[in-house]
């Protein structure tokens, strides 16, 4: 009799730890779920446009100048 109170009592204790598990994980989940809408929230182009007018950030009206730079056959000689 004792035994099986015994053991009645270990399975209910493995019950609690069971469902704490189960709200904990459900816990994470639901982070999750939330950190993965920003993220999706984020990459959007709109979201994107309205941070970078926020940040005073403007699109280039015309194309950026590549650099050339050429060496002098003096600086060629001294290296």
């Amino acid at each position: 009799m004792m035994a099986m109170i015994y053991t009645n009592h270990l399975v209910n204790k493995k019950i609690k730890i069971v469902n704490a598990l189960k709200e904990e994980t459900e816990e994470y989940k639901s982070r999750n779920a939330y950190a993965q809408s920003k993220l999706i929230k984020v990459k959007m182009e709109s979201e994107l446009g309205k941070e970078v007018a926020r940040d005073s950030l403007m699109t280039l009206e015309n194309h950026p100048h590549k650099l050339l730079i050429k060496l002098d056959s003096t600086d060629a000689k001294a290296k």
